[in-house]
């Protein structure tokens, strides 16, 4: 069996360069929080920082991992799901041979594993390059701090080790639904849908285990706000709006679970109600809702890079706003670009990451689609339009999905500074949104149309055959 997976690995390598991005980024992002936690325990080992005055050295890391991790596991297990889908072939013809499910799940990890593993070797890199001007980050914004001291940059194998196995292990978790689900289409099946693939969009048992756990995960947090303003200190309120940064988070994990079946009625209503007979927008309409598998995937990124960027901006001048209303001092000498890329930045990177990854992973089936379009005589101008029409109801879907991130963090902070007393004021950066929304646009655009302009120069029937034999 060894040999098997050998030679599967062996295939299977340029399918999963398609998708080396996303892993490369959430393993730099992982390894730059890590050796800052080694640099802030060596300087407090040291004594060169005092362990109260080390939060932003020690906790936060810790929290920046955490946020990472939630961004990285959907993401992540998108992109492993691609290349599940376009290996589908490969894995039925390796059912045909005898291989029993448990192998056919286990060839899926291996290559997962091994993809993980090769592309923690230049995020290694990144990650350490990473860490000189994100700690001078770090240092601009806590420069005027009374208690600030600058720690020395620590360099050492143990934290990017460690930082490279929480990536395999968020990469594994990620991907494990999708090698099972590999391994439970029957062979004769996975034949069939590897060259007309179903729509899967029910939730099981996993998933509906994940929804409960994350929706008492958040309503815990609501109901520990009365119980710590019973027993307030110094950090409740800080602790408050860190809770309220985490309900961003774990909203947009649950809507990642409930997306799949959410995401292509939700696309199907809003295309649906525009006022426009263009052919292009119905062919991308109907691409759209023919693959709803797809459009989940590729939409989970750019989701989660309009709901963390807005929910972040938001909260966070909310959070100035209210403590300037209710009398608070709060230190405004760094920049709040500064503070917002520092807190943000590293699961931000790996969300637009994500979506430059799954985008560009789909570029040969959605150049097999527009061959089959101009066989049945659409222009050229169309066969432009349609995916760059497809962007678009990508980004408008992951809109509303991102806006809805926002609201239970607003909430949580809303009602949890109005008990701790606090006058609550509720900032909505509409401009901050509208240049979000188009760098996105752009980004998708781009990452949807550019790889399908090499096949264009090809017969369509060349396009199409590369597909099927794959």
């Amino acid at each position: 069996m060894l040999r098997v997976h050998l030679a599967e690995l062996r295939d299977s390598w340029s399918v999963w360069l398609g998708v080396a991005i996303p892993f490369i980024v959430a393993n730099a992002a992982f390894v730059v929080p890590g050796l800052i936690l080694w640099s802030g325990i060596q300087a407090t080992q040291r004594g060169d920082l005092d362990f109260m005055a080390s939060a932003a050295y020690t906790a936060m890391p810790v929290l920046y991992a955490v946020m990472i991790a939630f961004v990285a596991i959907p993401v992540l297990g998108a992109a492993v799901g691609l290349v599940v889908d376009s290996r589908r072939g490969s894995l039925a013809r390796l059912a045909l041979a005898g291989a029993t499910p448990r192998q056919v799940r286990s060839t899926t990890t291996l290559q997962l594993v091994a993809a993980s593993v090769a592309c923690a070797v230049i995020g290694d890199v990144l990650g350490i390059l990473a860490l000189d001007p994100f700690m001078d980050l770090m240092d601009f914004n806590q420069r005027s701090d009374e208690v600030y001291v600058p720690v020395t940059r620590e360099y050492s194998i143990l934290p990017v080790l460690a930082a490279n196995l929480l990536c395999i292990g968020v990469a594994l978790l990620g991907g494990r639904r999708q090698a099972r689900r590999a391994s439970e289409v029957p062979p004769v099946e996975a034949l069939r849908q590897a060259s007309a693939p179903l729509p899967t969009t029910r939730m099981g048992t996993a998933d509906r285990a994940k929804v409960v756990l994350l929706g008492l995960l958040m309503v815990a947090m609501f109901a520990a706000v009365p119980v710590m303003l019973e027993h307030r200190n110094k950090e409740t309120i800080s602790n408050l709006l860190v809770m309220g940064i985490l309900q961003l988070y774990v909203c947009g994990a649950l809507i990642t679970v409930v997306g799949r079946t959410l995401v292509a009625p939700l696309t199907r209503a809003w295309t649906g109600m525009l006022p426009t007979s263009s052919s292009a927008w119905q062919l991308a309409r109907s691409t759209i809702s023919g693959r709803p598998d797809r459009i989940q995937r590729s939409l989970t990124p750019v989701m989660f890079s309009i709901g963390i960027g807005f929910g972040s901006a938001g909260i966070g001048q909310s959070m100035i706003r209210t403590l300037q209303n209710s009398g608070l001092g709060i230190d405004q000498s760094g920049s709040e670009l500064a503070s917002f890329a520092m807190i943000f930045g590293l699961p931000l990177a790996v969300a637009f990451a994500g979506g430059i990854g799954a985008l560009v992973m789909m570029s040969r089936q959605r150049d097999a689609e527009l061959a089959l379009v101009g066989v049945v005589g659409a222009t050229p101008a169309q066969r432009i339009w349609v995916p760059l029409l497809e962007a678009v109801m990508i980004v408008g879907s992951a809109t509303v999905l991102g806006l809805l991130m926002t609201v239970p963090a607003y909430v949580f902070q809303g009602w949890s500074l109005t008990a701790a007393g606090l006058h609550w004021v509720m900032v909505v950066p509409w401009g901050f949104l509208a240049s979000l929304l188009a760098i996105c646009a752009l980004v998708t655009g781009a990452a949807t149309v550019l790889p399908t302009l090499r096949a264009r120069l090809l017969p369509e029937n060349r396009v199409i055959a590369r597909l099927v034999a794959e």
